[in-house]
């Protein structure tokens, strides 16, 4: 727990160049605490305390799944209303010419509503990663307590 963020590289194969995620950034940003990622327990209490952690941040989750789904929504709202508003003013009477005309300027809404649709898939893929943690810590510990329970054995 030394404060690093150590992450999994993403490199495109075609060109070499390190991919990055804003969405990805930001939901580990609200998520995920720094001691939680690449961090390995070496004793009980550290065991206990992660367990601990990780559970909090599990059940604070939901306030910020619905802050995601509120901007994603938003950003659905601005694109759907941009959309419509540039169909109406296109110069074109055609309704497909009409539509290019307004999916061309529209874009950055779309892309805002794509981002958005982002970075809440990627919250949902890292709270099933945080359970399935707490799941298998939960695990640990128990075998860790069944061995204490059980005591040395052949000292009877």
């Amino acid at each position: 727990m030394d404060g690093e963020v150590v992450r999994q590289d993403v490199v495109d194969p075609a060109s070499g160049e390190l991919v990055e995620s804003a969405a990805e950034d930001r939901v580990v940003a609200l998520l995920t605490p720094v001691e939680l990622i690449e961090y390995e327990p070496v004793g009980p209490g550290d065991l206990e305390l992660l367990i601990r952690i990780l559970a909090d941040r599990i059940e604070r989750a939901p306030s910020v799944m619905v802050r995601l789904y509120e901007q994603k929504h938003r950003a659905e709202e601005a694109y759907q209303k941009e959309f419509s508003k540039m169909v109406i003013k296109s110069p074109n009477q055609q309704i497909t010419m009409a539509r290019e005309y307004a999916k061309f300027h529209s874009i950055d809404e779309l892309t805002a509503m794509n981002l958005a649709k982002e970075q809440l898939r990627y919250a949902e893929w890292l709270q099933d990663a945080l359970k399935s943690k707490l799941y298998g810590y939960l695990n640990l510990n128990k075998a860790l307590a069944a061995s204490y329970i059980a005591g040395p054995i052949g000292q009877r």
